[in-house]
């Protein structure tokens, strides 16, 4: 299973030495990080939680340079391992799992071992780690009424349990867990040991336990020794353990603790991974609907298979007639289901071999355990399915197929959307399909409308459909209605304010990849080749923009001074406010209504201000918004032009932002020269000419003509103060 960082669990209690693990988010150790680097001598929270020494104190200087003391900077530290998570369906919330931290070593009090939890339940705390003496039992009495039981107390049921002949202690490797490697790794899992003390503590654990990892792996004990011995081990250590358990690899996977020590194995040790396949292509479906073993095998596929090894996984989804055809071949090329169709030839081989793997697929999506239904290894099998049964069958037959799959999973997709491979079978059925099949695929994604809108893969199905459908009026009661009501949360999230983007600006390279665009561009194509969709491509995305832009333009009338003072949002509102059609009074007024807070003079030099008590025109992605809204555009590079698509908005927004700036409560005409002299000389530029356009310049000459304001301006040291100079001067 995939582990999160800094996870909600109970720190480890106090070794022997007195020293707890320490742990810190990846976000601290960044900032930590920084602030070492750029202050001489200094140290992070990782440094201190790893034991590392205070560096000597040094002079002045930067980089990795020598001092006249002879004494250099410290050498930065090692940055930490980024740590993969799966992610989830949008049926559960999407985003990445957060599962159960495995990666942080906790006491072995805190979980029963495999041999002692037949023996007795009761030794969980029920209060996850409170104390049970505060928690008091509820019983029913016969009358209804309920009554207090006391609870035993964690002492108590210690008392007890040694009293009783456990199994654990009638195991040969009893004597060894806990005489000799459990003090062992007391002393290897901390967090504070250096380098050297944390290999040497390695060393003498797996001197310890070589030869009887098989006996040590069986309990929960064990296996945290282990996890140890794999996390911080090296080379040898890691692949000792691996190959003393390799009869029992699909086993561990099965187990309710040991499936943990079999996910550090497959991340730590890539050489065992394509020795593992073997062992798991033949029972790859047996072991999707396992309860335990689906986590560790769905991190193998998702987070650290190469692209061969992932093909060999899949191909455990295959029939036997595949594995018989080319089984001479596997030392080489290993070839997806296209490749090996193509290789039998055309006949009835492929037919064959088709159904077989369409009966597994069916199969899937009709079982009431969803369990595989969700992972990524059978997504890639649907996807080489739909693509061959195109590419190799009739189009009677294959469109026959079509509509079973339909008919079997279509309630079912949004189960798949989150990968993209699931977000591609979706898709091509999307393309293919007729109205009727259409709702039948859409109707389903309503219901999980935000996680749609914010799972970067599941979100192509929805532009997909944006491209295609022709009813558009359908698509604006079902998505764009519901995305709209949404857009206040979307336009803060970096994958939810992009399908907001999507409505106003299909095609804009600032906003999606080529890769993307390329990719929704053959989708469309495909879909007007084959029929399927008729409408022109332009009248489609007008009337979805239409349907959009009158709740857009709301959102930003009630959201603006939120929106404008966020880096991603602001990139929205500029998009509303140049694309949308309808009445943009209401949000022009929101836009600017921060503006009539005086501005400082001086103005600030923090280069990192904080965005919630800052004045916009001193945050520079509040700055870019304002000067794209006052030009009236987006500056093509390519061109050197101005793109101006609402003539009408740079000279209503310049007199709103100029009634702003000099209104009473900001402070009059003075405030417009403090804004003149302070850190936003580009979006006064764009002021004065939008305003001169307007026939106002003579009002703008008044105020920022006066004595001395130009010479002011020059003295500044910002970028685009010499510009905005010359402008004073030409008025």
């Amino acid at each position: 299973m995939s582990t999160k960082q800094g996870g909600n669990k109970r720190s480890a209690p106090d070794s022997g030495s007195g020293f707890k693990k320490a742990r810190f988010s990846n976000s601290n150790n960044k900032s930590s990080h920084n602030k070492s680097s750029s202050a001489g001598g200094g140290r992070s929270k990782s440094d201190f939680a790893k034991g590392k020494p205070r560096p000597a104190a040094v002079g002045g200087g930067a980089g990795n340079k020598s001092f006249g003391n002879g004494k250099s900077r410290a050498a930065p530290r090692e940055r930490e391992e980024e740590v993969k998570r799966r992610k989830r369906p949008i049926t559960r919330g999407g985003g990445e799992e957060d599962g159960e931290d495995q990666d942080e070593d906790i006491s072995m009090d805190e979980s029963p071992s495999d041999e002692d939890e037949i023996m007795d339940h009761d030794d969980d705390s029920p209060m996850d780690g409170q104390d049970e003496e505060n928690a008091p039992a509820q019983q029913t009495s016969g009358d209804g009424m309920e009554i207090e039981k006391k609870r035993m107390t964690k002492a108590e049921k210690q008392a007890i349990h040694a009293a009783q002949p456990h199994r654990t202690t009638l195991l040969p490797s009893h004597p060894l867990i806990h005489d000799t490697l459990l003090p062992l790794w007391e002393t290897a899992r901390r967090a504070d040991l250096s380098k050297e003390e944390r290999k040497k503590a390695i060393s003498e654990l797996w001197a310890a336990v070589k030869g009887r990892v098989g006996e040590v792996s069986r309990g929960h004990k064990g296996g945290r020794v282990l996890q140890t011995i794999v996390k911080f081990g090296g080379k040898e250590e890691r692949l000792g353990v691996a190959m003393e358990l390799e009869p029992q690899w699909r086993a561990m996977m099965e187990s309710k603790y040991s499936k943990f020590l079999m996910t550090k194995l497959i991340r730590y040790c890539p050489s065992i991974r394509p020795l593992l396949i073997p062992h798991l292509a033949p029972h790859l479906l047996t072991l999707l609907n396992h309860a335990h073993a689906v986590a560790p095998l769905s991190d193998f596929y998702d987070l650290y298979a190469s692209a061969k090894e992932r093909r060999m996984l899949v191909r455990g989804f295959y029939p036997r007639e595949v594995k018989v055809f080319d089984g001479g071949k596997q030392t080489g090329e290993v070839k997806g289901l296209e490749g090996t169709l193509e290789d039998i030839g055309d006949g009835k081989g492929r037919e064959r071999i088709l159904d077989a793997v369409e009966k597994t697929v069916l199969d899937v999506f009709n079982a009431t355990q969803k369990t595989a239904l969700a992972q990524a290894v059978f997504h890639r099998l649907v996807l080489e399915y739909v693509t061959c049964i195109y590419k190799y069958l009739d189009a009677e037959t294959a469109d026959k197929k079509m509509h079973e799959l339909l008919a079997a999973g279509a309630e079912s997709f949004p189960e798949i959307v989150h990968t993209k491979d699931g977000s591609a079978v979706v898709r091509e059925l999307i393309v293919r399909s007729n109205a009727k099949d259409r709702k039948q695929i859409l109707q389903p994604l309503r219901k999980h409308v935000e996680a749609l809108c914010k799972d970067g893969d599941a979100q192509m199905v929805l532009f997909t459909a944006f491209d295609c459908v022709d009813d558009t009026k359908l698509m604006g009661k079902a998505f764009v209605s519901d995305i709209v009501g949404l857009a206040s949360d979307l336009a803060f999230d970096k994958h939810g304010r992009r399908v907001i983007l999507y409505l106003l600006t299909p095609t804009s390279t600032r906003h999606y990849i080529p890769s993307q665009l390329s990719s929704l561009a053959a989708s469309a194509q495909s879909a007007k080749e084959i029929g399927t969709s008729k409408k022109d491509t332009e009248t489609r995305r007008k009337e979805l923009l239409v349907q959009a832009s009158e709740g857009l333009l709301k959102v930003v009338a009630e959201k603006g001074v939120e929106m404008v003072k966020d880096p991603g949002a602001g990139l929205v509102v500029q998009e509303i406010m140049l694309i949308a059609q309808g009445d943009k009074s209401a949000a022009i007024e929101s836009l600017v209504s921060p503006l009539r807070e005086p501005y400082s003079d001086p103005a600030p030099v923090d280069p990192n201000p904080d965005p919630a008590t800052s004045h916009p025109l001193d945050l520079s992605h509040s700055i870019r918004t304002y000067k794209t809204l006052l030009s009236g555009g987006h500056y093509n590079t390519s061109t050197q032009t101005l793109t101006v698509l609402d003539p009408t908005l740079s000279p209503s927004f310049a007199r709103a932002f100029w009634d702003a700036i000099t209104s009473e409560e900001a402070g009059g005409e003075d405030n417009a020269v403090r804004i003149a002299k302070g850190n936003a000389p580009f979006v006064v530029v764009e002021l004065i000419e939008a305003l001169v356009k307007g026939g106002d310049g003579d009002e703008v000459k008044k105020v920022l003509g006066k004595k001395g304001v130009k010479e002011d301006v020059e003295k500044s040291v910002r970028k685009g103060a010499t510009l905005l100079a010359e402008k004073i001067a030409g008025l």
